[in-house]
């Protein structure tokens, strides 16, 4: 039982935006998607244009039919469900699992004011906050329980700058930032959108999960992203996570050209990650880098290296991916993978993983 909810939480990708789409396009997150911030619900002002010249490979299948996330004026719906198979080249082993089966519903009850709720129903988690947004809808306040701004927000969690790959491969612990597909945390967020700039602003319990937290142990995260778009589009952006157990620093930066071409990169640094084999004080970093091209509407090639080291003179841990996304119809996708991880943890295996992962959005 417990290996198998290891391999379940191994897998998940939560529902987050690609910024790789806002590097291509040189648009903000909140172009096509409710949360400013990016991820999930998607809207409709830009989303449908893009889901159907982009991310369609066969265009003439469903001519004329274009899916709207509007039930009235006022409630928009989405949803995202992913399914994986998934190959072990250290057990060589194969498994089916459900990914993510998540709901999500966004109603506008005043002018100015939004209720977003999320639910998953395979994994048991959920988001639920209050928004009410300002200066001509440029800037806003979060209220409730959401994922907090910080980093890259790649799509799998499995790379370490996010959540890392909870201890499921052979010789591979569970290693990586506090970011994983389940972590959400209650409090405030405020944001604003000025020219060029994204800020944003969170106090939370920081514990990522709890509802009640009864201490004066907070959580305060912030986030600064520059977005220049052009012949070259150009993101760089800082962000800074500090409670009175843990530190973390990062540095995030992309460059998209032709409208075609990504590169996106994250560095950070942390002390004392909660939920790791590491001890306490230890300091440590992740990094990432991955590059996707577009060959032509609705097929990508993707490429990344991600990894993990403490400077505590402990073990190395990297992963090389590659793959492509296709997108034969809009609202569906495929995705082939193989992944080749490294150590040099003595002793240590080195797994190979291929999966497949299919993913119906809306």
């Amino acid at each position: 039982m417990r290996r198998t909810i290891l391999i379940l939480l191994m897998t998940v990708n939560a529902a987050f935006a690609l910024p790789r789409f806002a590097m291509m396009t040189g648009m903000e997150c909140a172009n096509c998607h409710v949360n400013p911030t990016g991820g999930e619900l998607r809207n409709t002002f830009e989303a449908p244009s893009f889901v159907n010249d982009h991310l369609t490979l066969f265009k003439s299948h469903g001519k004329g039919f274009h899916f709207s996330p509007e039930l009235t004026r006022d409630i928009l719906i989405g949803g995202d469900v992913r399914f994986q198979y998934l190959y072990d080249g250290q057990t060589r082993n194969t498994t089916f699992q459900s990914m993510e089966g998540a709901l999500y519903s966004s109603l506008h009850i005043y002018r100015s004011t939004r209720l977003y709720i999320k639910y998953d129903f395979v994994n048991t988690a959920y988001e639920a906050y209050g928004m009410y947004d300002f200066n001509e809808g440029n800037s806003w306040v979060k209220v409730g329980a959401f994922a907090p701004s910080y980093g890259i927000r790649l799509d799998d969690h499995t790379a370490y700058t996010r959540g890392g790959n909870f201890g499921y491969l052979q010789g591979i612990p569970q290693l990586g930032l506090i970011f994983g597909p389940l972590y959400r945390s209650v409090g405030v967020e405020v944001g604003s959108q000025l020219s060029n700039f994204l800020v944003t602003v969170d106090a939370t319990n920081g514990d990522g999960y709890s509802n009640i937290n009864f201490t004066s142990k907070k959580a305060f995260i912030g986030r600064v992203e520059y977005l220049t778009k052009g012949f070259i589009n150009l993101m760089l952006g800082g962000s800074a996570y500090l409670s009175s157990g843990t530190m973390m620093y990062g540095f995030h930066g992309g460059i998209g050209a032709d409208d075609r071409f990504t590169l996106l990169a994250e560095y950070d640094w942390a002390r004392s990650l909660p939920g790791t084999l590491l001890p306490p004080n230890v300091t440590s970093n992740a990094g990432m880098a991955q590059l996707t091209y577009e060959i032509e509407n609705g097929l990508f090639a993707m490429g990344r290296f991600d990894y993990f080291k403490t400077f505590a003179g402990g073990p190395y841990y990297a992963r090389y991916i590659l793959g492509v996304n296709i997108y034969p119809v809009p609202h569906l996708d495929f995705m082939p993978q193989i992944r080749f991880n490294t150590t040099n943890a003595l002793g240590a295996p080195q797994p190979m993983e291929a999966l497949i992962e299919s993913h119906i959005y809306f």
